[in-house]
Order: structure tokens, then C-alpha cells, then sequence
């Protein structure tokens, strides 16, 4: 190679390299398109085993609620079948003889048998434990004549008991029909009890209302699926669905509608996630061992290109180096390469520059930390008229570039409360160039969230004593403007339930808006039990759960108090005595309910004394008026507890 020579060959050489790729992405894009068929196919694969896999698991359920529901339809056309025979017998010598059958076929009270006509008013013969007759009893006896097949009813509550009742007509001619009324457990005496890998299993009648449910039933007898319209919406005597719980968990559900009976319907629901990990566990395996087997087939491409590249990589490494081509045998004397020797001058050149600028970003960095460690987030200048010239560190906190932020432009993240009085000062310090500025303001940070900060600064004056340009920092004051929120919160409100404590009741009480009003005195009734026998944390979760029932009696406009121990005051607003009484009956009825505290059933009551604020514009101080309702309180701990009481004069003249 000659001098002549070598200038024409780097240019060559250059073009060449600018102008096309290495061997090595040519061996990546190979690779890659002999997998894409293959990725395509096995992504298919999967998809289509994942379904199948869900279709299977979702004909199970299918299935259980199906061989539940041919299971339960057979029950019920069995004590169908069995009161037919009786009614077939004709054996109605005397109502002994329906009590005697209802023993014999298992069915106690409160189970009942009536044989009656329909349209008249009275049953002519009824077994003992028989009620008056039910609207829906005539009804059903009326569709059993008509059709001569037995009839069902929907689920119905007789004496506050839940029931069904069933009807056959006594014989083809005869215009007498036999009813027997007996709880949905008799009537179902296989309602489904055992549930398979955490399968919930109910029956319910044709308007959504639980007759079976394998878990707590007689907690749920008679309640309404909260999914029932769902179900409906399907449009098939067969079928599933999915719906969300209270809690926000998501449940699957199939059903299965009984055909002979007026809507009955089998329901199994599964947790989504434990129905969705029967499915999906084979098909990760799966996928696992594809992902594992492209991983294998990728090294083996890669082991294979290496090799193939070898022999170039070395070449190329040698050229790097500023040296001729060299290898490891003896091809003649290292020549050096001008042009790579320029490449080298030029490359220590650049790292020299480098260096200069890391150090100077590195000093930036120091004087960032530094004002950091003094409390400052961003710095800032400003001139005489409030634009921003200069804002340094605005991107890490507002998330747009510092130059968005020039002008007015920051202005855009300043709350709206904020700004008013952020405008107020800002018209205080143009005016005046003495005065600084220190407020207090939430920005718009990167997340969108909004942060305290505090804004200072103060202005520059040139040689005329005229303000030249504002600067200052914005400092992090966010966790020390929570903690002061925090603070005043814990002043009024209760730590434990965290409704507002007695001090919200040091001022005078009225009601908003000039209205009449009542002040109700709650205290719970065998609160003192539950704390003995179960222990002062159960009490305490006790109380959380008696503070979240009142907040849900309540409108925003009343206000709940806790006064300490078991005792709460409810200032109902806009109220009246029956206004008064209705929600304090209400109150004794939402708080009598059982609870379930820590896997147990805990019962309690309650005790409510009433005062009214009987003029609209009336007020009175807090001392008084609780006075009052603490006697009326004690009337109704007299009378018996879990009852209300007024306050009246009687009452005042009465105490000592």
C-alpha cells in the first residue's frame, strides 16, 4: 500500500461501512425470521389449549349445577308425589289425620297441611300447626285445579318465617285441593351442604330470593341475590356470568334453571381467581416450556453466530487497535494506519472535552445538592412585571421541560385556591420594593398530585433603586403542612372510630340554615359484657363497627359524635319529634342487628334519649341540652332498654 493509495481506499472504505450493516444483524433478522412462524404458531397453540382449558373448567361448574338442580327437582317432585298419594288416599277423616301424615313423612312444625277449595274463605280441614290462609296459598291452590299437575310458589314469609308451599288437587273430579306449607329446608332436604374447591352453591326461587346456600344459610334464607338481574340478562334456562363482589373481587357464576317449578334456579359461584387458576395453571406450564425452549433454541442461534463471527471480530478488534490487519502467525511487520492514529487523537480529544464537562456538571450537581440539603426544590427569577426568566429544577418537580415553565407558564400547576392569594401579594411586591415574598401554595407535581410548597424570594435593584428582577427558591414544605392537617384532624375527631369527638360540642349547638333540630343521646346496651368476656379489642372493633352503621343512617347534614366509652350524640337537623323518633328507632334497630366480629356473633343494643331544639332559630349550649338528653336517656334505660325516650319538663321537675 502506498501513500498515494491509501487516502482513495479510507474513503472507499468509509462509504462502505456508512452505507451498510453488519453480518451480525443479518444473523439476528435471520434468526428472527425463521422464529416468527414458529412464535405465531405456538402462540395460537397456546391461546387455543388456554380456552379449552376454560371451557372445560367452566362445563364443570355447568355440570354441578346442573346434577344439583336435577337432584333438588327430584327431591321436590318426590314430597310432590308423596302428597299426591296422600291426597289420592282421600283419608281426611279428621285434621289428625293431616298431622298424623306430617309426622310420618318427617315434616314438623312449623310445616302445615290445609285442604281447602278455592274461593272460599276458610280451609276445610287444616292440621294444627295451620295459620289463617295466605292470598298466596288461594292463588296456588286455584293454579293446581286448573292444571291438575302440582304447583310450587315462590318463597313467602308466613308469621315471619320464610316458606314455600306446594298444591295438588286431590283427585281429577274433585274441586279440593291439599296444601302443604313447610320451610324451603323441608322442602329441600338436599339443599346442596358440601361445595367442592371453594364452590358456593344456593337455590333460589324465580324472583332472585335464596331458598338453599351451602354456607350460613339460615343467615341468607330469604335475601336477594345481589346478581340477580345479571342472571336474568343472560336469557337461558343455562348459563354463566360474571359479577363483582362488595368487596371488589370478582366471582363466576353458572346456573340452572328447574324446569317444572315456577323459576326456581341452582347457582354455583366461584371466586374468579380460583376459577381462572384451575385453567390457567396448565396452560402456564405450558408456556413456561416454550419460553424455555425458545430461551435454548436462542443460545444455540447465538453460540452458532458467535462462531460464525469470530473470525471477523477479530479483525475488526484488530483494526481498532490502530494496527494492520495482524493475526496470531507471522503475515509480516505491524503496520501502522495514519488514518486510525487520527481516529485515536481524535477520540482522546473528545474524552478530554468529556471530562471538562463532567466536572462541570459534577460542580452543578454540588450546588444543586447543596441548596437541596438547605430546603430549596427549584430556583427561580423573575422580572419587575412576575414572568419567569429562569427556573432551574422545574422539570424534576412539574414534569415539563424548565423553558415550558418561562413566562406565565407556571402559573398552569398553582392550585386555583391558591392563586387568589398568590395574586394579592404579587400586586403587594410590584408596587412596593421592599417587601419580600413568603407564601405558602400547592403546585401540580410530576405525578399529578398536589404538593405544598413555599415560594420566597426578594427583589434585585439596579442603580436606580428600581426593582430589576426578582429571585428566589421554592422549599418542600408538604410533609410539614400534613402533619399540621394531621394534628388539627386528631384535635376533633376520635382515633379510634374517627367520627368528631365531644369537642365539636364546646359551641353553642343550631342547627344550619335556621332550622328546628334534635339532639339524640346514644348509649349501648351490654357493651360492658363484651368487653369482660371477649376482651377490650373486640370491643374496640365493636365500636368501629357501631360508628360505621350510624354513618350510614345519617344524611351529610347531621352530625355524629362520640362522646367516650359506648356513648355517642347525633345532631339531627331540619327535624321534628317524628323526625326524631323515626330515626331513633331506626338507629335501635340498625344497631341491635348482630355483628360479626372476629370470627364471632356479638349482640348488643341500644338506649336513645332525645332533646329537641323546638324553635327554628333556637340555641343552646351544649351543656344544657346534653343535660336534657341524658334524662330522657336514663328514662329509657328505666323503661326497659333498647327503647327511646323525650326529654320533657316532668322529667326536670322530677330529678333532684
Amino acid at each position: 500500500m502506498t501513500a498515494a493509495t491509501m487516502p482513495s481506499n479510507g474513503h472507499a472504505m468509509d462509504g462502505a461501512a456508512a452505507g451498510g450493516r453488519s453480518l451480525s444483524t443479518y444473523l439476528v433478522l435471520l434468526m428472527l425470521a425463521a422464529a416468527l412462524p414458529i412464535l405465531a404458531a405456538g402462540i395460537y397453540t397456546v391461546q387455543h389449549v388456554a380456552q379449552s382449558y376454560r371451557d372445560s373448567s367452566l362445563n364443570r361448574m355447568l355440570d354441578i349445577t346442573s346434577n344439583l338442580g336435577h337432584a333438588a327437582e327430584a327431591d321436590l317432585l318426590s314430597r310432590a308425589s308423596m302428597l299426591q298419594s296422600f291426597a289420592a288416599d282421600g283419608n281426611f277423616s279428621s285434621p289428625r289425620a293431616l298431622d298424623r301424615w306430617l309426622r310420618l313423612t318427617g315434616l314438623h312444625a312449623p310445616s302445615s297441611l290445609v285442604l281447602m277449595r278455592p274461593g272460599q274463605p276458610q280451609a276445610d280441614m287444616a292440621s294444627s300447626t295451620a295459620p289463617s290462609l295466605l292470598p298466596i296459598q288461594r292463588a296456588l291452590a286455584d293454579q293446581a285445579l286448573r292444571s291438575n299437575a302440582p304447583a310450587f310458589s315462590q318463597l313467602f314469609f308466613q308469621d315471619g318465617q320464610a316458606a314455600v308451599a306446594m298444591a295438588v288437587r286431590v283427585a281429577p273430579t274433585s274441586p279440593q285441593v291439599l296444601v302443604l306449607t313447610t320451610p324451603p329446608a323441608e322442602a329441600l332436604s338436599i339443599a346442596p351442604n358440601q361445595t367442592s374447591d371453594g364452590v358456593l352453591i344456593a337455590i333460589t326461587d324465580g324472583e332472585g330470593r335464596i331458598l338453599a346456600r351451602s354456607a350460613q344459610a339460615e343467615r341468607f334464607i330469604g335475601s336477594t341475590v345481589p346478581d340477580w338481574a345479571r342472571l336474568q340478562a343472560v336469557g337461558d334456562s343455562r348459563g354463566s356470568f360474571e359479577a363483582l363482589r362488595a368487596d371488589g373481587g370478582q366471582v363466576i357464576f353458572s346456573f340452572y334453571q328447574l324446569p317444572k317449578t315456577p323459576g326456581w334456579v341452582v347457582v354455583a359461584g366461584e371466586p374468579l381467581e380460583a376459577f381462572n387458576a384451575r385453567w390457567q395453571t396448565p396452560v402456564t406450564r405450558i408456556v413456561l416450556a416454550s419460553l424455555l425452549a425458545l430461551a435454548i433454541a436462542g443460545l444455540l442461534c447465538a453460540w452458532v453466530s458467535r462462531q460464525l463471527l469470530r473470525p471477523i471480530r477479530q479483525l475488526t478488534v484488530s483494526a481498532r487497535t490502530g494496527a494492520s490487519y495482524v493475526s496470531n502467525s507471522d503475515d509480516g511487520p505491524v503496520v501502522r494506519v495514519r488514518e486510525f492514529d487520527m481516529l485515536r487523537q481524535s477520540l482522546a480529544q473528545s474524552r478530554a472535552q468529556l471530562e471538562s464537562t463532567l466536572a462541570a456538571l459534577a460542580a452543578s450537581e454540588q450546588r444543586a445538592r447543596t441548596l437541596a440539603h438547605a430546603g430549596a426544590s427549584v430556583q427561580w427569577s423573575l422580572d419587575a412585571r412576575g414572568r419567569a426568566l429562569a427556573i432551574v429544577g422545574w422539570q424534576a418537580l412539574g414534569g415539563t421541560p424548565d423553558a415550558q415553565a418561562l413566562q406565565l407558564g407556571w402559573l398552569r400547576h398553582v392550585h386555583p385556591e391558591d392563586a387568589a392569594q398568590l395574586q394579592t401579594q404579587a400586586q403587594q411586591l410590584l408596587a412596593e420594593q421592599n417587601h419580600t415574598l413568603d407564601v405558602e401554595l400547592r403546585l401540580r407535581t410530576q405525578d399529578g398530585s398536589w404538593r405544598w410548597m413555599r415560594a420566597r424570594g426578594a427583589a434585585i435593584l439596579d442603580a436606580q433603586q428600581r426593582i430589576a428582577e426578582w429571585l428566589g427558591v421554592l422549599e418542600d414544605v408538604d410533609d410539614r403542612k400534613r402533619a399540621q392537617a394531621e394534628v388539627a384532624y386528631l384535635a376533633l375527631h376520635d382515633p379510634l372510630t374517627g367520627l368528631p369527638n365531644r369537642s365539636l360540642l364546646q359551641k353553642p349547638i343550631c342547627t344550619p340554615g335556621g332550622t328546628a333540630g334534635a339532639l339524640l343521646y346514644l348509649d349501648l346496651d351490654r357493651f360492658k359484657q363484651v368487653n369482660d368476656t371477649l376482651g377490650h379489642a373486640t370491643g374496640d372493633a365493636l365500636l368501629c363497627a357501631v360508628a360505621e352503621r350510624l354513618r350510614e343512617l345519617l344524611r351529610d347534614t347531621d352530625l355524629v359524635v362520640r362522646m367516650g366509652g359506648d356513648e355517642f350524640c347525633i345532631v339531627q337537623n331540619a327535624s321534628s319529634a317524628q323526625a326524631a323518633a323515626g330515626l331513633a328507632q331506626r338507629v335501635i334497630d340498625r344497631l341491635s342487628a348482630d355483628y360479626e366480629i372476629e370470627g364471632q356473633r356479638v349482640s348488643i343494643g341500644v338506649s336513645v334519649g332525645i332533646a329537641l331544639l323546638t324553635q327554628p332559630s333556637d340555641t343552646q349550649d351544649p351543656d344544657s341540652l346534653l343535660r336534657k338528653a341524658d334524662m330522657a336517656l336514663y328514662q329509657a334505660k328505666q323503661q326497659g332498654r333498647g327503647r327511646y325516650a323525650f326529654y320533657t319538663e316532668a322529667l326536670a321537675n322530677a330529678s333532684p
